[in-house]
């Protein structure tokens, strides 16, 4: 069984894209986030107003209060359409936790869809903490609250972190493994899971950043492989490996490079 919460959204172009949902908790760490940006702004304008209009008079004090809730209004929904519309859905706190706002199609989130969900997030909201899109996130499908369903829009998680902490260690950085370096420790073959069905011992591999050229070089070499010669095969194993290692998260250390190629390929045919 899959640990993660999936989507396949078949977009305009009719190609099945496979995504993996944010949960609550990344999104609640997230929201967290971006409300403690969305204080220190607050912070930040009300003492820079009250500086200028600093013994203005009955009429600035007017022109304080309006102002002020002006920016509360911006600073509580601007603040998430501007930066949907400037990062691809991501406000900075999605952005720090690998998290982004699509449309259900997978295509990048409009304007009047950002505006909508966050609109409806002063519902959302209700009646304290979050509780009617925690439990619309729990019940629906898609993981979607209220403003997800009224503008056709899911919130993805991407492997942000997990990319940045493998991108520098390369598949012969024995630091990283609990067996010798290719060695071919734990090579048995995977369980059989029935046909488009993950084996269980890889369900929880993340291999969405690993692109078709790789797939096809990786399908390649173990194609060809017993057609070359054994000190070939052992360099062109772990070249791969070294080149698809960064873009995959939750890979055990105990696979030799064909092994950990075949699984790659194997995961992607099935998820895509």
């Amino acid at each position: 069984m899959d640990l993660e919460d999936r989507y396949i959204a078949a977009t305009p172009e009719g190609v099945s894209l496979s995504v993996v949902l944010a949960g609550l908790g990344s999104r609640f760490t997230a929201y967290l986030l971006d409300v403690l940006i969305q204080m220190v702004a607050l912070i930040v304008f009300v003492l820079a107003l009250g500086a200028l209009l600093h013994n203005s008079g009955e009429t600035g004090q007017l022109v304080a209060i309006g102002a002020l809730y002006l920016f509360i209004a911006f600073d509580f929904i601007g603040y998430f359409v501007l930066f949907d519309m400037l990062w691809s859905g991501r406000s900075p706190g999605k952005r720090m936790t690998g998290l982004q706002v699509v449309r259900v199609d997978g295509g990048p989130v409009g304007f009047w869809s950002s505006v909508l969900r966050n609109v409806l997030r002063l519902v959302d909201i209700m009646p304290t903490g979050y509780l009617v899109g925690s439990i619309l996130v729990l019940a629906t499908p898609r993981n979607q609250r209220l403003g997800d369903l009224a503008g056709g829009t899911v919130v993805v998680r991407h492997r942000t972190a997990a990319v940045a902490t493998m991108a520098n260690r390369a598949w012969t950085d024995a630091g990283q493994w609990t067996a010798p370096v290719g060695g071919g420790h734990g090579w048995v073959p995977f369980s059989p899971a029935g046909p488009g069905v993950v084996p269980a011992e890889l369900a929880h591999w993340d291999v969405s950043a690993v692109g078709p050229d790789d797939v096809m070089l990786a399908g390649m070499f173990l194609s060809n492989r017993f057609g070359y010669a054994p000190e070939a095969r052992a360099r062109l194993g772990i070249d791969l490996a070294n080149r698809i290692w960064p873009r995959v998260a939750g890979a055990p250390t105990n696979l030799a490079p064909e092994q950990f190629l075949e699984a790659v390929v194997l995961v992607k045919s099935i998820r895509g």
